[in-house]
C-alpha cells in the first residue's frame, strides 16, 4: 500500500475513530487497517452519573443482545464507513472503498439498496457532513496533497476548497445556521486543534481550543446565555492519555464553560454525536487495558447514549466485538459501522427503548414517568441469530 493511502487510512481510522490514546509528539498514525466493528449488541441500563468537574466513567453493564439491528449498506469488498444522515432522515451519505482502494463519497436513500457515487477523485474523499438545510456536503480530501476541507452540492457538482494550508484538516461539521464549519486541524505542537471558519472559500479561520472530532450542536442557543454548544473528544495529558468527551459554549469567536461529560482513566470515550434535538449524545467506548484493543485497532468497543449533561447513561451494544462511528437520525434511529458479516458496512438500530430507559433513570426528569413503562423491554432483550437480522430492501 502506498504512503498516501496509508496516511489516508490513518485519518479514516481516526474518523471512526480507532485511536484509543493520544500520541505524544505525533499527529498521525501509520496503520493501514480498516475500521473493525462488530456489535454484539445490548440495551442495558447503566446507573446514571451526576455531572461534575471530573465525571465518573461510563461503566459497562452485563452484556445482553439487541433485537433491532438493520443492515443498511452492502459492500462485499473494501468498506463503507463515516455515515452521515440528512436532516429529514431519508438520505445516508458515507465514504466507501468498495470499488477501489481510495475512498469516495456515496449516498443512498435509507430505505433502498441503490447507491450513487458523488465523488470520483483519484485521492481519498471521506468524513462527509450534511448541511442543516440538506443542500450541501462538507468533506475531507487529500486531493490537494494533504487533508483539507471541501464543500459541494449534495447531489454532485464542483467541490469548493474551504481550507488551504500545509496542515491536515478534517472532521468538519456545520453550525445550526449552515454558515460556518468547525473542524480538526493537526497542530504543529503535536496536538489536535479545533478551528471555526465560514463555509465559503474566502474566509479566515480562528482557533477555539484543543480537541478532535468537534460536533456542533444542531440546535442553536443551547449553551449559556444563548451560545451554541460544541461536543468533542480530547486526550488526557497524563496516565494512559485516553480520550474523554467534552462540551464547550461558543459564540462570536469566544469559548466558555469547557466541561467534561464522559470519561475514565482506563477508558477511551470517542466518536461523539448529537441527537437531532440536542438533548442527548451518543459515543463509543473501549477499555484500553483490554489486550484485544490495540491503540489503532480495538476489537472490543460498545456504543452508549447519555444526556448532554452526562446523566442517564445507557449501553446500546455489548463490549465483546466492536461498534463504532454512531450518527443519530430523526425518529430515534442510530446508524453505525460494523463488520459483523466480515466486511465493514453501515447498520442501524432503534433507540426508542434506550431513550426510555435513560429518561426513567434521570432523577426529576419530566419524561421519566412516561418512559418507565418502556424500560422493561429495553433491558431484557433476547439473543438473535445474526443471520436473521433484518436487511433494508
Amino acid at each position: 500500500m502506498n504512503a498516501a493511502l496509508a496516511h489516508s487510512r490513518c485519518f479514516l481510522i481516526a474518523s471512526i475513530p480507532l485511536m484509543l490514546m493520544q500520541a505524544c509528539g505525533s499527529t498521525t498514525r501509520t496503520s493501514t487497517a480498516t475500521p473493525s466493528t462488530q456489535p454484539a449488541a445490548a440495551i442495558d441500563a447503566v446507573e446514571p452519573r451526576p455531572v461534575s468537574a471530573r465525571p465518573a466513567a461510563a461503566i459497562a453493564s452485563p452484556q445482553a443482545a439487541t433485537t433491532n439491528i438493520t443492515r443498511v449498506t452492502f459492500a462485499e469488498e473494501g468498506a463503507d464507513f463515516d455515515p452521515c444522515v440528512s436532516p429529514d432522515g431519508r438520505l445516508l451519505v458515507f465514504a466507501s472503498t468498495q470499488h477501489r482502494a481510495t475512498s469516495d463519497i456515496y449516498f443512498k436513500r435509507t430505505d433502498t439498496r441503490v447507491v450513487t457515487q458523488l465523488t470520483n477523485d483519484p485521492a481519498d474523499d471521506a468524513m462527509p457532513s450534511i448541511s442543516p438545510d440538506g443542500s450541501k456536503i462538507a468533506f475531507a480530501s487529500n486531493r490537494s496533497g494533504n487533508w483539507d476541507i471541501f464543500v459541494m452540492p449534495i447531489f454532485g457538482g464542483r467541490p469548493v476548497q474551504v481550507t488551504n494550508d500545509p496542515a491536515d484538516e478534517l472532521h468538519a461539521t456545520w453550525s445550526p445556521d449552515g454558515q460556518s464549519l468547525v473542524y480538526t486541524r493537526a497542530g504543529a505542537a503535536g496536538r489536535w486543534e479545533m478551528w471555526v471558519t465560514k463555509a465559503g472559500s474566502e474566509s479566515t479561520p480562528h482557533f477555539i481550543g484543543f480537541g478532535l472530532q468537534p460536533k456542533w450542536c444542531p440546535i442553536a442557543g443551547t449553551g449559556a446565555n444563548g451560545t451554541d454548544k460544541i461536543l468533542f473528544q480530547l486526550g488526557r495529558e497524563r496516565g494512559h492519555r485516553s480520550y474523554s468527551l467534552w462540551t464547550l459554549d461558543y459564540a462570536d469567536g469566544v469559548t466558555s464553560n469547557v466541561t467534561e461529560v464522559a470519561g475514565g482513566s482506563e477508558l477511551a470515550i470517542m466518536n461523539p454525536a448529537w441527537s437531532p434535538d440536542g438533548r442527548w449524545i451518543s459515543f463509543a467506548q473501549a477499555d484500553i487495558l483490554d489486550p484485544d484493543n490495540a491503540i489503532d485497532q480495538p476489537r472490543n468497543t460498545s456504543l452508549w447514549i447519555a444526556s448532554v449533561q452526562g446523566e442517564g447513561r445507557v449501553r446500546l451494544t455489548g463490549s465483546d466485538g466492536s461498534a463504532l462511528s454512531p450518527t443519530w437520525s430523526r425518529n430515534d434511529t442510530l446508524f453505525f459501522v460494523s463488520d459483523r458479516t466480515g466486511t465493514e458496512n453501515i447498520w442501524s438500530l432503534n433507540l426508542a427503548p434506550a431513550i426510555a430507559t435513560a429518561k426513567a433513570s434521570i432523577p426529576g426528569n419530566a419524561d421519566a414517568a412516561a418512559a418507565t413503562t418502556d424500560t422493561t423491554s429495553a433491558t431484557t432483550a433476547t439473543v438473535d441469530d445474526p443471520m436473521n437480522d433484518q436487511d433494508s430492501q
